[in-house]
């Protein structure tokens, strides 16, 4: 998990998570914003910023994302509809 983030409740974490992966409209300083308003530090945020495009664009199997598991993140391929190594 990454270390930064590790602190995170599993709600505060699943709401990064969905953020992450739904607003595709706010922008980096929105979401910053928005996440230190919901409970995050600073320094969280902003490193929570830095999976959004990784976020956006793949569906994650929950558990296996790139916060929670980093080296085993597994993403949707729509081509074979197995989730597959990142």
């Amino acid at each position: 998990m990454d270390p930064i983030l590790a602190a995170l409740s599993p709600a505060l974490l699943a709401l990064v998570e969905g953020s992450l992966s739904n607003d595709e409209v706010s922008s980096d300083e929105e979401m910053r914003e928005t996440l230190i308003r919901s409970g995050l530090t600073e320094e969280q945020a902003r490193r929570a910023l830095t999976y959004r495009d990784q976020y956006l664009h793949h569906i994650y199997l929950e558990g296996f994302t790139p916060i929670t598991s980093a080296d085993q993140a597994l993403h949707f391929n729509p081509h074979t509809r197995q989730f597959t190594p990142d």
